[in-house]
């Protein structure tokens, strides 16, 4: 599972100008090429989905547009946001509370209060005992 996000970046007189799609209208970038804008995207939703983990807002889930539609990119925020989506949505999904995440894997609360935080780095024992815990298996890969 990867966490991503629909942006439109269209082609201005002499830059690029990037639009967070449904749900994520608020990202709003641009940049002088197309690599410039979507590293700016990427820093742009990074930025408001750590926000949003800060402040313990609901993640939601990237809509998916009905059709191929030009233009749109899919975006995927730095790790140390990623990462913790995916814990929260994994745990969530499993039905379970930070309380119960927290027995199972042999963890205070807090310490998965601080996973689920933007910012955290866990180690990749912790990530394969927290996955594990939710019922999931943790598979990493290199692009």
């Amino acid at each position: 599972m990867k966490v991503t996000y629909p942006v439109r970046i269209l082609k201005e007189e002499d830059y690029y100008s990037v639009q967070g799609l449904e749900p994520l209208t608020g990202v709003i970038t641009d940049g002088d090429t197309l690599g410039e804008a979507l590293k700016n995207a990427r820093e742009a939703l990074t930025g408001v989905l750590g926000a949003m983990l800060d402040h313990g807002m609901e993640i939601p889930d990237p809509l998916r547009p009905e059709e191929a539609q030009e233009g749109i990119y899919w975006v995927e925020p730095d790790l140390h946001v990623s990462c913790p989506i995916l814990i929260r949505k994994a745990r969530i999904g499993a039905g379970m509370t930070q309380a119960d995440l927290a027995r199972r894997v042999g963890v205070t609360f807090q310490q998965v209060q601080k996973w689920e935080r933007s910012g955290t780095n866990p180690t990749v024992v912790s990530l394969e005992k927290i996955f594990k815990a939710l019922g999931r298996t943790l598979d990493l890969s290199v692009a």
